[in-house]
């Protein structure tokens, strides 16, 4: 199991076209498997539709091009995924009810986190793309299958949530079956996650079924009569964050000043500026490969959830990251759910729905581990829980006494627009730079200045509650009705999207890579 770029396990072939262009010869590979794959998506939704040929059909040739198009990416690396989805199967099939979606969750993520021990060993601080990628993916899928079948299977439908009762899988999927989902091609180099039932109904064609709002009348138009345009529309969008990914860091903000005698000779206000300007730039990669990923699962057909309440379609199941939410979001918790929006579903179904205690650490837990274990991971992770649960503090206290008019609630927004940029480059720099040390003297520059307000806003509002519980201070009874704003949704609705919405701050506690 080779990481080092010089010992790349996919195809050379393309050698001479890395050599011309300068990019290294994983990243000319992974491009070109996209490429192929949305090129093949078009001929496989309209010639192998559910119309025109039965699931197994399209399961199988879901498999055999996934599987080609991996070993061309990523050589023989492709057993992995194979061992690790084989023993999961098995574990499904034979692990009994009490016990297989624990099996599962445990061997994938075990296996997953040795992957990137050996990788961190082998290929420290390096940025091969290699079968850690697919593999993060793949254990999305096993774990959340495991539950859901667990749900369908062998839970009591009494105590399930309406969202686990619609995510619940009934009967063990054959071979075949397990296997597409695991490898189908328009997926499967960069995914984003999707749950098992969704992927069943887009194979047999009901997904096309989704009912529509009651108060939208008269004759509704196929979900993909105008697909190719929305597939353009995303494609464009994918082609700007590409040159704004290879373009903005030559002009403007190069990250490899971070962390030198160059960037520590600055101003405090032009170190901070400059973190918040690297980081900006730096999420257009992301925003790259996961625009590009949902526009070829969109031109293959999959992707679509429903309509709206005009009769719209609406093509957001693949879609991983709100741009617009990420870059002018007023708040932390909007900003953070945004971003790798699939990540932030399975963090909520597969651990804060299923964990007995201590839910928001199990999460933050389980996504670190699922990084990997570079330092930077966690101490990202530690800042963004920390800096979460203050957020939810302010916001709950401050906001109100900004919501008398039009001009508060401008000052208010526009005051936590700045908050939550300079927080979200703050909390995820420590994914830029990896190391330690590294993290620490970065803060250091920065004096900690996050950190101490963060702290310091916790201390106060969580002494100011105490005193609050014991009546010492009571609270304003004339500021009542403005303390309950209508986003908040108790945590016990019943609808997927009040689901989401009301544990929108356990997987906004995660900023996923």
């Amino acid at each position: 199991m080779a990481f080092k770029s010089e010992f790349y396990g996919g195809s050379t072939l393309l050698t001479p076209l890395a050599t011309a262009t300068g990019l290294p010869i994983d990243q000319i590979n992974f491009l070109v498997c996209q490429l192929l794959a949305l090129i093949l998506a078009f001929p496989f939704r309209s010639l192998f539709s559910p119309e025109k040929v039965g699931a197994n059909t399209r399961h199988v040739v879901e498999t055999l091009v996934g599987v080609i198009l991996t070993v061309f990416c990523f050589g023989m690396q492709i057993w992995h995924l194979m061992a690790q989805s084989l023993v999961s199967y098995v574990f499904l099939a034979y692990g009994g009810k009490k016990h297989s979606h624990t099996f599962v969750f445990l061997f994938s993520m075990l296996y997953l986190s040795i992957c990137h021990i050996y990788r961190q060993v082998y290929d420290y601080g390096g940025y091969t793309l290699d079968i850690t990628g697919p593999l993060m993916i793949q254990t999305q899928k096993l774990t959340s299958l495991a539950f859901a079948l667990h749900d369908g299977r062998f839970k009591d439908q009494a105590v399930l949530s309406n969202d686990q009762k619609e995510q619940a899988v009934k009967k063990l999927p054959n071979l075949l079956q397990f296997l597409s989902y695991m490898f189908y091609f328009h997926g499967i180099m960069v995914g984003p996650l999707t749950f098992y039932n969704d992927y069943l109904a887009f194979i047999d064609g009901s997904s096309f079924s989704k009912p529509v709002n009651s108060n939208e009348c008269g004759t509704l138009k196929h979900p993909a009569t105008d697909l190719n345009k929305l597939v353009l529309k995303k494609l464009i969008i994918t082609t700007a964050c590409g040159m704004g990914m290879i373009i903005l860091p030559s002009i403007c903000f190069p990250p490899e000043i971070i962390n030198t005698p160059e960037y520590y000779n600055m101003t405090f206000l032009s170190r901070m500026l400059y973190v918040l300007g690297v980081m900006t730039i730096a999420k257009h990669k992301y925003y790259f490969a996961w625009k590009l990923a949902d526009a070829v699962n969109n031109a293959a057909g999959f992707g679509f959830s429903a309509y709206d309440s005009l009769g719209n379609p609406k093509w957001d199941l693949t879609d991983n990251v709100d741009i617009r939410g990420v870059e002018l979001s007023t708040s932390l918790k909007i900003n953070i759910e945004s971003w790798n929006k699939k990540t932030t579903i399975w963090l909520r179904r597969v651990v804060y729905d299923r964990a007995p205690f201590a839910n928001t650490l199990a999460v933050f837990a389980c996504s670190a581990f699922w990084h990997g274990f570079y330092p930077g991971y966690y101490v990202t992770f530690g800042t963004g829980a920390l800096m979460t649960v203050a957020a939810r503090q302010v916001r709950r206290h401050i906001r109100p006494w900004f919501q008398q008019s039009q001009t508060h609630i401008f000052v208010y927004e526009a005051i936590t627009f700045i908050a939550t940029r300079l927080a979200n480059c703050y909390i995820c720099f420590p994914f830029l730079v990896l190391e330690f040390y590294a993290c620490f003297n970065m803060y250091r520059s920065l004096y900690f200045y996050y950190h101490i307000a963060t702290s310091l806003s916790f201390l106060f509002f969580s002494f100011s509650l105490d005193l609050n519980k014991k009546g010492i201070i009571k609270r304003n009874d004339s500021t009542n009705y403005i303390n309950k704003p209508n986003h908040v949704i108790s945590s016990k609705s019943t609808s997927l999207t009040e689901s989401k919405q009301s544990n929108s701050s356990i997987g906004s506690d995660v900023k996923s890579e």
